[in-house]
């Protein structure tokens, strides 16, 4: 199984690439890989993200987004990695401005989506907030790349265009008992100084 870090976003309401930004002196990719690996879950941890970017990134598996797909958001990155690893069975699916990802987190989704894989047949398990899903982090079955290639080909880019052909469910964000900015996105420099106000806090 792989996961994947989707970190090939312009960032520019962050107004720097959120990828190397700092949480407690850690920048949000490398403590996401530290959780990915505290899991012992994954044979390899792939950051997917463009040319400009890749350089940058410490980290020895990098795929960049392919020429056609370029700036057609999170799905061109998911993609990238599922038609280089197409007879990988599951592929972990994680955003790079949801720094807070925890292992219980991850772990209790992937139990389940093995609960209901065989039964279900599931193509995407991925958590909800409110009844919202939240794509960006689930996991993902390499059946989703015909969707996949679909949506890239229309006007819809949205994950939207494929968790809704696909056979999909979700797990509500409060089943996991962490404090609730595990899952939160940082969008905006106001909300990295939120997250950090709330760490503090805790």
């Amino acid at each position: 199984m792989k996961a994947i870090i989707l970190a090939g976003g312009q960032s520019e309401r962050f107004g720097e690439p959120k990828a190397f930004a700092q949480i407690n002196g850690q920048s949000f990719y490398k403590r996401i890989i530290d959780v990915l690996e505290g899991t012992n879950m994954f044979n390899q941890i792939i950051i997917s993200t463009n040319e400009t970017l890749a350089a940058q990134f410490d980290h020895s598996d990098i795929i960049i987004d392919e020429n056609k797909n370029r700036d057609k958001g999170p799905l061109a990155g998911i993609r990238s990695v599922i038609q280089q690893y197409e007879n990988e069975e599951l592929f972990f699916v994680i955003s790079v401005d949801t720094p807070m990802i925890t292992q219980k987190a991850i772990s209790k989704l992937y139990q389940f989506m093995v609960e209901h894989l065989i039964e279900d047949q599931l193509d995407i398990a991925g958590f909800k907030e409110q009844g919202s899903p939240i794509p960006t982090i689930a996991f993902y079955s390499p059946h989703t790349l015909t969707c996949i290639d679909k949506a890239l080909n229309s006007n819809d880019y949205s994950l939207k265009n494929v968790y809704s052909h696909v056979k999909s469910d979700w797990l509500d964000v409060d089943m996991v008992e962490s404090p609730d900015y595990w899952y939160k996105n940082i969008n905006y420099q106001q909300d990295l100084d939120s997250l950090q106000q709330d760490i503090l806090n805790r």
